[in-house]
């Protein structure tokens, strides 16, 4: 098996974001490049007819033109977007796509998050909200192209954390939440410290 050690990581993060309520039945999905024109993601519909718990061959192992090297199933049609961020940022190893509980909450109503945890202050005051684009359409995929080169750009300006925590997020309006980082272990932490940070401005604060 290709990949194997990266399928089963992804598996079981993928089945661990669904038991913590990052994401649901409705969807997500994983990715991670794994060499010069390869990828590892996820296949499509897992989220609803397996309820997230998979094996590794539920991962795909696609080249850049999403042709299906080897595992069971059909990319998903949101991997899009993860492309468009590997494709701005070179530095980025794993995207994870989430309808994250805390994090609907702005998602749905279309609302930046404001940084309300230390975790996350290295991003500034506030998450974004991407603006609305249907959902796997070609536009948000150059959306999230546009904001994930956006982020590179003005990183020199930010005054980020460690080096080995290198990792962003958005969320898309209506939809759920995006994020790039350098390892699925950074990539998943920063989906996880967002969350907490949702939950204390929603619980805490409050919305009015």
């Amino acid at each position: 098996m290709q990949f194997e050690t990266e399928r089963q990581l992804i598996c079981k993060f993928v089945k661990n974001m669904y038991d913590r309520w990052l994401t649901n039945a409705a969807g997500g999905n994983i990715s991670m490049r794994v060499g010069e024109d390869r990828y590892v993601m996820t296949a499509t519909r897992l989220s609803s007819h397996k309820l997230w718990d998979i094996t590794p061959d539920d991962v795909l192992v696609v080249d850049g033109e999403l042709n299906v090297l080897e595992g069971d199933g059909v990319p998903t049609r949101e991997i899009n977007m993860h492309m468009a961020i590997y494709q701005k940022d070179a530095k980025t190893r794993a995207v994870v796509h989430a309808h994250a509980r805390n994090l609907m909450v702005f998602a749905g109503r279309g609302l930046d998050m404001p940084v309300q945890s230390e975790a996350l202050g290295f991003l500034g005051e506030q998450i974004p909200c991407l603006a609305y684009r249907t959902a796997a359409s070609p536009e948000l995929a150059a959306l999230v192209g546009q904001w994930a080169g956006e982020y590179v750009r003005d990183l020199e300006d930010r005054a980020h954390d460690a080096e080995d925590n290198y990792a962003y997020g958005a969320l898309l309006n209506g939809h759920g939440v995006i994020v790039g980082g350098e390892s699925l272990f950074v990539a998943y932490e920063m989906l996880e410290r967002m969350d907490t940070n949702a939950y204390i401005v929603t619980q805490g604060a409050g919305l009015r």
